[in-house]
């Protein structure tokens, strides 16, 4: 029977990132993955012979920066790609406007759209980055904050209000006092509905935005790249970096319980029948799967217990893939533009966010709904045959229970739904198309081991957050059960592509091993950076917005811009 220091359940890249720190310490370390591929949902796969996509997450924007200063993932083969365009928002009236990474471009763009609304951008950055100060210090920690020690945190800063905005508002409430065009409004509204359960006018889901907001690519907060070869290259390199310190990864090695003696977990039992004993367990599944599936609830307590049958898993997508011949046009635009370079939106709109949520709530599929979708074969070769593209489509606040129908039933109407939205941008798509496949929320759950399908482990609300996360009583790294750890996205800060929770399990694993885990807490002073406080004043933010917008500014300004 082997025995190991760590056994790792589930290779997310949460799992490895763990697994990384954990071999860097000198454990023996083993990590294993259900399916037949690692990478949990930061995978890339073969969707079709020579054609290969992120078929889970598809941006990296959210991967801490002492993360991958840490583990120096580029000297294993990671490399990030940015095509100059962050966000784009398409209508049907050919209307479009687009966030770039050149903050100069935005201030432009959204000039054009509508006098003023620059220097509402810069006001709402404002406000982010006040949000961002405050968190950031809370992010890497081996005990998670509560909700108290948060909120005195917000009045320490100075900035109370900024608790209150985005832990108890709606995405709506707080993008109305900046912006007045709509279809900015629904650009910035969108990620306020990734995998929520409800919409845009729905209290407490502004902090799903500013989560994501917060997150930065190369300094600059709200960026995002492609990992080169998709989500998938971010697991390899964590997997290759851990190997290559003494940890074994095996694939096809499905964990079917947690084993257990005089209250301590001592190891794992696979499908297969196979038993490997350890030191300590550490479970990147889901809290619910963890708790009520591999658990043997004799181990744990029974207030747990029932407060995780209760656990909020609801907020869930689709996506459907496509392989084409060429890339699509959309319209009002020819040829290639930001919309083949970044995230686009097709119908971003506060209404139909709104009116897809109510469909949600009453497990209706919608007719009509706003699309999100790249095509990284424009940045990326590697992805498909020359020549060739795959548009990768997600659809957001789609119901896990269909009313009178379920999802195997329904997948082939959802991907005609899909296609019927899609030709209504891109008339014609329909005869570019070569392949297509869509997962359902149903499939996300069964391929994944996602609970509900929720990406992120949870809904990320003010009572699952901080040390409620994943429920009061037990939130944390550190499961009632010693020597089991929780390292996933149901752990404090949450979901994404982050890898704080993963992080932050395996220096709590040496410190309960060795009585320091070697991570530095940041309880610094939290002082308002110089531009944070010019940026507050009214009449120099206009002038901000203006020099933004000077293109022989632009060196400037994205130095002034960075973190």
């Amino acid at each position: 029977m082997p025995h190991y220091d760590a056994v790792v359940i589930g290779s997310g890249h949460n799992g490895l990132i763990a697994a990384n720190y954990l071999a860097d310490a000198g454990l023996k370390v083993r990590v294993l993955e259900r399916r037949e591929l690692i990478g949990g949902a930061t995978v890339t796969e073969e969707v079709w012979p020579g054609y290969r996509a992120s078929t889970a997450s598809y941006l990296s924007g959210l991967l801490h920066p002492k993360i991958l200063a840490d583990l120096r993932l580029g000297e294993w083969g990671l490399q990030f790609l940015q095509g100059g365009v962050g966000s784009t928002n398409v209508w049907r009236d050919g209307r479009t406007v687009t966030m770039y990474n050149d903050l100069g471009a935005t201030l432009r763009d959204l000039e054009r759209v509508k006098k003023g609304e620059s220097e509402g951008f810069l006001a709402f950055g404002l406000a982010l980055q006040k949000l961002y100060r405050v968190i950031t210090p809370f992010l890497l920690t081996t005990r998670p904050p509560s909700l108290a020690e948060v909120v005195e945190a917000f009045h320490r800063a100075g900035v109370p209000e900024v608790f209150t905005d985005f832990f108890t508002l709606s995405i709506k409430e707080i993008i109305d006092r900046y912006f007045t065009s709509d279809i900015v409004k629904g650009l910035l509204a969108f990620t306020g509905t990734v995998s929520v359960y409800g919409g845009p006018t729905t209290p407490g889901w502004a902090y799903v935005y500013g989560h994501h907001a917060i997150g930065e690519y190369d300094g600059h907060m709200g960026q995002f790249a492609f990992p080169r070869g998709g989500m998938g290259s971010i697991a390899n390199a964590l997997a290759d970096r851990a190997k290559a310190r003494g940890a074994e990864v095996s694939v096809d090695a499905e964990v079917a319980r947690i084993t257990s003696r005089g209250g301590r977990a001592t190891g794992v039992v696979l499908a297969s029948g196979e038993e490997i004993t350890s030191d300590v367990v550490l479970s990147n599944a889901d809290p619910r799967t963890t708790y009520l599936r591999l658990t043997d609830e004799k181990d744990l307590p029974a207030d747990l217990l029932e407060r995780m049958r209760a656990y909020d898993v609801r907020g869930c997508m689709a996506r459907s893939y496509f392989a084409l011949d060429r890339l699509p046009e959309f319209v009002g635009r020819k040829g290639e533009g930001p919309e083949h370079r970044g995230l686009t939106l097709l119908g971003a709109d506060v209404d139909l966010f709104t009116r897809a949520g109510e469909d949600q709530a009453h497990g209706r599929m919608a007719d009509d709904f706003p699309i999100e979708f790249i095509i990284q074969t424009v940045l990326d070769d590697s992805l498909a045959p020359a020549g060739k593209h795959i548009l990768s489509t997600g659809i957001q606040q789609v119901p896990f229970d269909l009313d009178g129908s379920d999802w195997d039933t329904a997948k082939p109407d959802l991907e005609k739904r899909v296609l019927a939205v899609l030709e209504t941008y891109s008339p014609g798509i329909g005869n570019s198309i070569l392949h297509s496949k869509t997962w359902t929320p149903l499939d996300y759950e069964r391929t994944f081991g996602l609970s509900g399908a929720n990406i992120f482990h949870g809904a990320m609300t003010l009572g699952q957050l901080f040390d409620a996360r994943p429920v009061p009583g037990a939130g944390g790294y550190r499961a009632p059960l010693r020597g089991l750890y929780l390292c996933g996205a149901g752990t404090h800060p949450g979901g994404g592509v982050m890898g704080s929770p993963g992080h932050n399990a395996a220096h709590a694993v040496l410190e309960d091993k060795f009585g320091s885990s070697g991570l530095t807490e940041e309880h610094r002073k939290l002082r308002t950076p110089l531009v944070e406080r010019l940026m507050a004043n009214p009449a120099l933010r206009r002038l901000g917005a203006a020099a933004g917008r000077n293109p022989a500014l632009a060196r400037v300004v994205d130095r002034l811009s960075s973190r």
